[in-house]
């Protein structure tokens, strides 16, 4: 049987229900103080990351993305990351993204399942220029020096160039740090 305590003139609590309620405040308090603290340590997450993490993050959950370089936007799937390199598959075109010229990427459809494991694939942009000079097919090149993109034969990748033969003949000389995509179609 407990004792009740008298408190402010007539009220009385019993003590166990005085410790009872300072267990509840208490573990209310310690649940607010959890929440935020997990809540810094997301953002922290969130600030270590770089675009090729976030690209990467962006194929394991198969969000359908939108992305915008200059002028040009694409919308699809991305289906690979490694490095500075992202392959976004859209329907009519596979498209080798160069994070490093700064495509702007926006999540577009949210999906609840889906996406892709990590795959073998080219483990930079100019890993996958290269085997685009093997293949030696025709592809678009596009980016901040190719506005309105080049449809061209990548014939040599360089140091820090990639030599570029269009249907007329010409060779084009791109630098790589202007180089934001190359598009292939499909099919």
């Amino acid at each position: 049987m407990g004792v009740a305590m008298e408190r402010d003139g007539d009220e009385r609590v019993r003590p166990e229900e005085e410790l009872a309620a300072l267990d509840r405040r208490f573990a209310d308090e310690l649940r607010a103080e959890q929440a935020a603290y997990e809540e810094l340590a997301a953002t922290d997450r969130l600030r270590r990351r770089d675009l090729g993490d976030v690209a990467l993050e962006l194929v394991h959950r198969g969000d359908k993305v939108a992305v915008t370089i200059g002028a040009a936007t694409y919308a699809g799937v991305l289906v690979h990351a490694a490095g500075d390199l992202a392959c976004l598959r859209t329907a009519v075109a596979d498209v080798d993204l160069n994070l490093s010229a700064g495509p702007l990427l926006r999540v577009v459809e949210t999906v609840r399942s889906g996406g892709s494991p990590s795959r073998r694939g080219a483990r930079s942009f100019k890993a996958r220029l290269r085997e685009h000079e093997a293949l030696s097919s025709s592809v678009e090149l596009g980016g901040a020096a190719l506005p309105d993109g080049l449809r061209a034969r990548v014939a040599a990748v360089a140091t820090d160039h990639v030599l570029a033969l269009d249907p007329a003949g010409a060779t084009w000389i791109v630098p790589l740090v202007g180089l934001a995509y190359v598009a292939a179609s499909r099919g």
